[in-house]
């Protein structure tokens, strides 16, 4: 786009595709529960705006943005139509259910996920997230069919509810309380799951509860079974995206695959297909999250680009990922790990460059030597980059911010990727010699990861509360990208939009507060 003969951004189709898309979903969304004919009446209107664009010779180039919106809203209503015509509201009775996960006993209540539920014979579309008193005899595990009295819930359908987005991502419809559970028949646990327990397992059997907990954590992403002191102390010390695997932990794998591939000369296109299997292997390994799903999808794409001599672009790479997600789990959008995942990223892209120019001018005058600060300044400009767009969607989601996670990043965050690699290494020597005694040295290993969030962590000002709502989010969002490097405006243009803007968002929020 120009304004008087001076381009104002880069033209990237990807991400006004994936733009209008989220946009299309979001307008899905919200009118959820509105009749048929009002939902038919603007996919007209953006059918017949697309149309329109056709027969315009300037702007004809830009058709696919009506399109994608198009494709979006028809993707999460048609999603949301499924599953209520499938959901049932409420039953009582006795119904059979096959473990679909591990069983985990936290006080007087054991919980699993379940799937293929069948009342009276008749299967239902969803599974179903199960809880059972621990006192019940429990002599079941994963891939057995058993049979449950109690009461089978519906999840109801609550727009831009993150928790229910959550569940459609894991296919959860249900919520079951059952008084007792009766094994019916054994059975085996699918792959992955079948994998993830073998891999839990020589965690539980070989380490204590805490480093089983944030190893489970780390190399698998699952929390469940975390103490809820210990999860609210990792995030108060800013780390709880450690526990996420993502980015992070993708590219740490590719990039120690690919360090061996290229030990042993491996052909550079025969070495993309190796690393792509092997990271698509291990997103799967972690259920497909978001995040997981995201970071696998853009070291795909550079690793083709590098492969293949192909210039690539972060925020087309970026905006493919969003896509792809968004075409098969359209309420990924609402998802809080798909959201800090791509924010987190785009705050990397928009803003690493300058936040480390501004560090490296601070370095270069104390001294230009001292390597020390030279990687202070890259730490500082990653962290700081990475939450600046994410820390308002913390302090939405969850109430509060950390305020000491530049300290964490420095010093806890190079070790504990270090820990992660020793991790998979570990792991994976314990699953081909079936020894799992290999894992024990994490015990010891863990100490100093132990210690400092459990100093830093319990600290009143660790993390503080910051109220944040929707409008002041958006608008956040939107000036810290009008500042970014993307856009190519003088300085002056831009502190105006920012002003106009910051006061437009207080406004919306006065307005919202009276309404």
């Amino acid at each position: 786009m120009k304004i008087r003969g001076k381009r104002i951004f880069n033209y990237r189709p990807m991400c006004f595709c994936a733009g209008s898309l989220a946009l299309g979903i979001i307008l899905g969304e919200a009118v959820y529960g509105e009749s048929i004919a009002f939902i038919i009446a603007i996919c007209c209107v953006a059918f017949l705006a697309a149309f329109a664009l056709v027969f315009i010779k300037k702007v004809r180039r830009f058709v696919y943005i009506p399109l994608a919106a198009l494709v979006g809203l028809i993707g999460i209503t048609a999603s949301s139509m499924v599953y209520d015509a499938n959901i049932m509201s409420g039953y009582v009775g006795e119904f059979t259910v096959r473990v679909s996960g591990e069983i985990i006993i936290d006080g007087d209540t054991a919980t699993f996920y379940a799937s293929d539920i069948r009342i009276d014979g008749n299967k239902l579309k969803y599974e179903c997230f199960v809880s059972i008193p621990s006192t019940a005899e429990i002599d079941f595990d994963a891939g057995d069919t058993v049979k449950l009295t109690g009461t089978l819930a519906g999840k109801e359908h609550v727009k831009f509810n993150s928790y229910y987005a959550s569940d459609r991502a894991n296919g959860i419809g249900y919520f079951a309380t059952a008084s007792e559970a009766v094994k019916l028949t054994d059975g085996d646990a699918p792959f992955p799951l079948n994998l993830q327990l073998k891999i839990k397992r020589i965690l539980y059997e070989n380490t204590d509860q805490y480093t089983s907990s944030i190893c489970q954590a780390l190399i698998l992403g699952d929390k469940r079974g975390m103490d809820g002191d210990l999860y609210a102390s990792i995030s108060a010390s800013g780390l709880a995206h450690v526990l996420a695997v993502s980015g992070l932990h993708i590219t740490t794998l590719a990039a120690a695959i690919y360090f061996l591939l290229r030990k042993f000369k491996v052909n550079p296109k025969i070495a993309f297909i190796i690393v792509t299997a092997l990271t698509f292997f291990y997103s799967a390994l972690c259920s497909f999250t978001a995040s997981s799903l995201r970071a696998f999808i853009m070291c795909a794409v550079f690793s083709f680009a590098s492969a293949f001599g192909r210039k690539r672009d972060n925020l087309s790479a970026l905006s493919f990922a969003a896509i792809l997600i968004l075409l098969f789990r359209p309420t990924a959008i609402m998802e809080v790990g798909f959201l800090l995942s791509f924010f987190a990223v785009l705050g990397i892209f928009a803003f690493y460059s300058p936040f480390k120019r501004f560090g490296m001018k601070i370095v270069n005058r104390v001294s230009p030597k001292r390597n020390f600060g030279k990687r202070f300044a890259d730490v500082c400009a990653v962290s700081l980059s990475a939450n600046l767009l994410t820390l308002p969607l913390v302090a939405f989601f969850f109430g509060k911010v950390p305020v000491l996670f530049l300290l964490a990043n420095f010093i806890v965050l190079p070790y504990m990727m270090a820990m992660y690699i020793a991790l998979l290494i570990l792991m994976l020597l314990s699953l081909i010699t079936t020894f799992g005694g290999f894992v024990w040295i994490m015990k010891i290993l863990l100490i100093p990861f132990r210690v400092y969030v459990g100093v830093i962590g319990n600290l009143s000002f660790a993390s503080v509360p910051v109220p944040s709502g929707v409008c002041a989010i958006i608008c956040f969002e939107i000036i810290a990208l009008f500042l970014s490097k993307y856009i190519f405006v003088n300085r002056r243009a831009k502190a105006i939009t920012a002003f106009l803007s910051i006061a437009l968002s207080v406004l919306l929020c006065a307005v919202c507060a009276l309404v």
